[in-house]
């Protein structure tokens, strides 16, 4: 009998250790064993071990000294054990003692990989780097796609051979979170999770949200208070806001514009809406159709854009068209992307304050990596409402509405 009856590689030697005057114990034996056979690969990343029967059968000592050895190896995190599944090899076997402080930090990112999506993604990422920075924290990166949907051990073994104290998945939706989210909370004494959106999870682990509500109310109110009715909305998924959007699919953006419009008796106007389709890169078609609601006998005199990608897609069409902004009409955004703060004119949008989320996360793993047995926390970040040069008093119309 082979102690790994999967493998057919070489299997570990047997023998009993004699015994000497400066010789280990036999549990560090057993232990050393063990360790020897996960590094060469004959146990695997995940792989269950053989039952404490078979151990103390395959080395012919004593269920005390196989308890030790295992004992060893958990405080060690090289394995983890599984109420009444047994004890498995760590995804972060690697790791050779646990820390109380938080030294390395993984990011498991999960890109969109859509053209609006790509600013925001690269600042949430710039905001861990500069966030382990300032604490002089090592940081590992690794991307997956989104549209993989791996699962929680595909998506841990990206980190395959990087030691880590801590771990944060960033989700862009809830989407399969407890299959995703579970095993982190065996392989890591300080696991988090960063949704953009806000989730309810019975998932035993820190979470993390940026709340998108605050930071749009604030700016709709600000563009009703600018004297702002005729207001246009330049975003995706046109069609199913107009049949009743479920809230995933624009971030509560559209709810916010009609919701707002509706309580300053205001109705939305259906050719106020300009569809950039997800994922697409727009044509000039959609342009033109952003040129006419700012040139038509009743214009609109703002224009509520679902990030800043596409903010900036519409200031340059207008300037192309020798529309002034905001003499003629207001353009705003959402996200504050750095490249929002250098446009001419700085946009107006609402904040997700990354860096704040980044931080918050950082000191949420160094608290569990001192105090492991703390309660799960869950912290919603607002957005916030972001005032530049991109919006100004509206023009004028003897026609309100």
């Amino acid at each position: 009998m082979t102690l790994w009856p999967d493998d057919e590689t070489e299997t570990m030697s047997t023998a009993t250790p004699k015994k000497r005057t400066n010789e280990k114990t036999l549990h560090q034996w057993v232990t050393d064993q063990i360790l020897q056979d996960i590094r060469v690969g004959r146990l695997p990343l995940g792989k269950k071990l053989p039952s404490q029967e078979d151990l103390v059968g395959k080395f012919k000592v004593s269920v005390n000294t196989v308890r030790q050895s295992l004992a060893t190896l958990e405080r060690r995190g090289i394995i983890r054990k599984e109420h009444g599944r047994g004890s498995f090899v760590s995804l972060q076997s690697n790791r050779t003692e646990k820390s109380s402080e938080l030294k390395s930090f993984g990011l498991i990112f999960e890109r969109a990989g859509k053209p609006e999506d790509r600013p925001a993604e690269a600042e949430i990422v710039q905001a861990f780097v500069n966030v382990c920075r300032e604490h002089q924290i090592r940081f590992t990166c690794v991307e997956t796609d989104v549209d993989a949907h791996a699962g929680g051990r595909e998506l841990i073994k990206a980190l395959d051979g990087v030691s880590l104290d801590g771990v944060c998945v960033f989700l862009h939706t809830g989407d399969n979170a407890f299959e995703r989210l579970e095993p982190l909370t065996r392989e890591f004494v300080a696991p988090a999770a960063f949704f953009p959106a806000v989730q309810e999870s019975p998932i035993p682990i820190d979470c993390v949200d940026i709340e998108l509500r605050t930071g749009l109310q604030h700016l709709m109110k600000y563009l009703l208070a600018m004297g702002h009715r005729r207001i246009g909305f330049v975003g995706s998924h046109i069609g199913e806001c107009l049949k009743g959007d479920p809230r995933r699919i624009t971030g509560g953006r559209w709810q916010i514009y009609s919701e707002t419009l509706a309580g300053a008796g205001i109705p939305v106007d259906p050719s106020f809406l300009v569809e950039i389709p997800y994922g697409q890169e727009p044509t000039a078609r959609i342009e033109r159709q952003v040129i006419d609601l700012v040139q038509r006998k009743k214009p609109v005199t703002a224009l509520f854009s679902y990030n800043d990608w596409m903010a900036r897609h519409v200031i340059q069409w207008l300037w192309q068209n020798d529309i002034h902004i905001p003499r003629d009409v207001s353009v705003t955004g959402m996200d504050d992307v750095s490249f929002s703060r250098h446009m001419v004119p700085a946009l107006t949008t609402s904040a997700c304050p990354y860096v704040k989320a980044a931080q918050t996360i950082i000191d949420l793993m160094q608290k569990r990596l001192t105090h492991h047995d703390q309660s799960i926390q869950r912290i919603t970040i607002p957005s916030e409402l972001i005032v530049r040069d991109s919006v100004g008093p509206a023009k004028q119309n003897k026609d309100p509405l």
